[in-house]
């Protein structure tokens, strides 16, 4: 069963924007959101969502094998993610402004 992962990049940060001293497990699934960020926001928009992100989940102790796909949805400023292989899904929201942001001129 996919998970569906409602994340705001801020609560991973510290007051100044690095990433707060966190659980192994809690860094892991920030820098796999910082990556889907990096991805969306360094590259143009185009038909194929893709990104060189890979997914995370491991259902049945085997990794999935699957390519993240991810838009920015310009009318919320949220990035919506998904794995077209397992259904693991998201949305990442506050992302602007950190380390993560490569649009130019951010």
């Amino acid at each position: 069963m996919p998970d569906t992962w409602v994340t705001d990049l801020r609560h991973y940060l510290t007051e100044e924007g690095y990433l707060a001293d966190l659980p192994t497990p809690t860094l892991n699934l920030a820098l796999f959101v910082g990556s889907i960020v990096a991805w969306v926001t360094g590259h143009r928009p185009s038909d194929t969502p893709r990104t060189n992100v890979y997914c995370r989940r491991s259902p049945g102790r085997r990794r999935c094998p699957g390519e993240v796909q991810a838009v920015l949805d310009e009318s919320s400023a949220r990035i919506v993610w998904e794995c077209p292989i397992c259904g693991d899904n998201g949305v990442i929201s506050g992302w602007e402004g950190t380390e993560w942001e490569r649009r130019s001129g951010a």
